[in-house]
């Protein structure tokens, strides 16, 4: 299923501002673009084929490795 995508500007706008970025009002349409077409192959993919792998990578805001 090959199913054109385009990420809204308010989207981007969110994306942007979560970043810490800034990037100029007349660059929105080229960047809503280009991470659209990064995104494709993410949003092609079927994760219900992944296998999954246990146990789950844990991730911490703190940083460095966790051992249980």
């Amino acid at each position: 299923m090959t199913e054109s995508y385009e990420l809204p500007l308010d989207e981007l706008r969110r994306r942007i501002e979560a970043a810490g970025i800034t990037i100029p009002e007349e660059r929105l349409s080229m960047v809503r673009k280009l991470l659209s077409d990064a995104l494709a192959p993410v949003r092609a993919l079927d994760s219900r084929t992944i296998k999954t792998v246990e146990p789950a990578v844990q991730f911490s805001p703190e940083g460095g490795a966790r051992h249980e």
